[in-house]
């Protein structure tokens, strides 16, 4: 009797070892990391690897050495990027379906591409494409060329442009031509904001914004927008 007890109370000690064993270990995830382009050229050959979230300085620099390889001619046109944002890393796509566009990733640009050019297809050449991606991701390469207050300035302004695009990203347009107006027409109230604005801008800023946006400067609604910018700007100064 004795030795029946015994063998019973080892089976359910061996048991419970076996429910009581360590979990295996956990993937630790670090702070999101992002690719960003310094060259607007690399664009539609590292999209896969733009519009990825990374959890961890390895999958990035991962994802940096494959991009690299797409474009042997200039590594230097793709560089990782730590966004401030709160909340806990997602690794993956970082719009995994259309209903994430709704609400843009805050200091990211993979919205103009994995959202805005579905909703409204143009092309190379219109506006997602050809404006707001490259212009995005030139705002933040280029952000040690602007004061405090204008990377301040530069943030807010790719999160203002980004959160009226996604108002309309269900609304219907008969061409590229009518939607890339209201689209374009977007940047002047980003520019103007209260409190963040281009017209407080310190002239140093200005001249380096002024650098980013030459380009561009061809396209007749960039100037038009420009203009309106401006005009405001001119309205408020003593």
């Amino acid at each position: 009797m004795a030795q029946s007890a015994s063998r019973h109370g080892a089976v359910v000690v061996a048991l419970l070892g076996g429910c009581t064993s360590a979990p295996p270990p956990q993937t630790v995830l670090g702070p999101p990391v992002e690719l960003i382009a310094t060259d607007p050229a690399v664009l539609a050959a590292c999209r896969a690897e733009l519009s990825t979230t990374y959890c961890s300085a390895d999958a990035a620099a991962a994802a940096l050495k494959t991009c690299a390889a797409q474009v042997p001619a200039d590594p230097s046109a793709v560089a990782t990027y730590t966004p401030a944002r709160a909340g806990p890393c997602a690794p993956g796509p970082t719009y995994a379906d259309a209903a994430q566009c709704a609400t843009p990733v805050a200091d990211n640009c993979a919205f103009y591409r994995a959202c805005l050019e579905p909703a409204h297809p143009c092309g190379a050449t219109g506006y997602a494409l050809a404006f707001g991606e490259p212009l995005c991701y030139l705002f933040i390469a280029h952000r040690a060329d602007f004061s405090a207050a204008g990377q301040r300035w530069l943030q807010g302004v790719r999160t203002c442009l980004q959160d009226k695009l996604a108002l309309q990203l269900a609304t219907s347009a008969t061409d590229c031509d009518t939607w890339s107006a209201a689209a374009y027409a977007s940047h002047v109230p980003c520019y103007t904001a209260p409190g963040n604005s281009f017209c407080d801008l310190a002239p140093a800023d200005v001249a380096a914004l002024e650098t980013l946006v030459l380009p561009y400067l061809d396209n007749p609604q960039v100037a038009q927008a420009i203009g309106a910018v401006a005009a405001i700007c001119a309205s408020i100064k003593p």
